[in-house]
């Protein structure tokens, strides 16, 4: 399991450059189009002079390109390489038939997912055939508390990393069902750690429901969640008990043949 990041675990000396050069990727990554140099000191609070260094070394590496018409910015599939190193180090190549195969029995979205700091990133997507459906985008975040993925990589933190967890995150209100305070939260994923499973009804997303499972690696650590993501219009209770059943199934199967070495 990947414990978050707090301010105790941070190493005392980093170097700003290199924090600042990962700044710009994340930045560019995340917008999905091309930034020039304003747009970029903006969303970084960088100075100019600070940003043109860097993007000119990172074009220099490979990592990124610009546009020789408009002059702005763009990632470079170069990235990739460093992504594929996680994704084969989770096994992602042999999880991902099993995820297909969920999708196609119940033709909704399957979902695999870690914790990163204090969020989840979703790292595959299975996609639906259906009209209303929910497309998640690799790569993209969202806060583990109000995530049903989320909350199955919560549950099984330590006592002592969850407690630095709640203290450091505010539990913001994005929907009505949205649950924000943090002694029902605790009590939540006990329940959750107990049936072995987690299911979140439009806490983030109105009309959107999740089932989630836990992961584990070969040594039994709760490592990654897998998920279904399903309009709330399709779910009823003898759904809901199928999709969990079948996710159920499928988490023994990755964890039997032993994917994860995180």
């Amino acid at each position: 399991m990947n414990e978050s990041n707090s301010n105790e675990n941070k190493f005392k000396y980093p170097i700003n450059s290199v924090e600042n050069a990962f700044s710009l990727l994340e930045v560019l990554a995340g917008n999905g189009t091309e930034l020039g140099i304003t747009d970029l000191c903006r969303k970084t609070s960088l100075p100019k002079g600070t940003v043109h260094r860097l993007l000119g070394t990172l074009k220099n590496l490979g990592y990124i390109e610009q546009n020789p018409q408009n002059r702005k910015y763009l990632i470079t599939f170069k990235i990739f390489k460093l992504v594929s190193a996680i994704t084969d180090k989770i096994g992602l190549d042999q999880i991902a038939p099993y995820m297909k195969e969920l999708s196609q029995k119940f033709n909704e979205t399957v979902n695999l997912a870690i914790l990163d700091k204090d969020k989840i990133i979703y790292l595959y997507s299975v996609g639906s055939d259906n009209t209303l459906k929910l497309d998640l985008k690799i790569g993209s975040k969202q806060p583990a508390y109000c995530a049903a993925l989320g909350r199955v990589l919560l549950a099984y933190l330590s006592e002592k990393e969850l407690n630095n967890y709640l203290q450091r995150v505010e539990l913001k209100s994005f929907t009505s069902y949205t649950i924000t305070d943090k002694n029902f939260l605790k009590e939540e994923l006990k329940r959750v750690r107990q049936q072995g499973y987690s299911f979140v009804s439009e806490e983030y997303i109105r009309g959107v429901s999740c089932i989630a499972v836990p992961l584990r690696d070969h040594q039994g650590r709760v490592c990654a969640g897998l998920s279904f993501s399903i309009p709330t219009v399709r779910m009823d209770k003898a759904k809901l008990l199928q999709l969990i059943d079948s996710l159920l199934h499928t988490a023994q199967k990755i964890t039997i043949l032993g994917f994860f070495s995180i």
